[in-house]
């Protein structure tokens, strides 16, 4: 389980490096985990 984390955390910190507009453009992708991760990191760039 600790493995499944560490992957998750190192895929945030890679799609983090995005811009703003590439994030959102990132949200119309139909892979589900690219979509979440998207939306997670574009939430933590405008801190909402």
């Amino acid at each position: 389980m600790a493995q499944d984390s560490e992957g998750f955390a190192r895929a945030r910190e890679q799609m983090g490096q995005h811009t703003i507009p590439e994030l959102i453009d990132l949200l119309e992708s139909e892979d589900v985990r690219t979509r979440f991760l998207a939306e997670m990191c574009l939430r933590d760039a405008t801190s909402t």
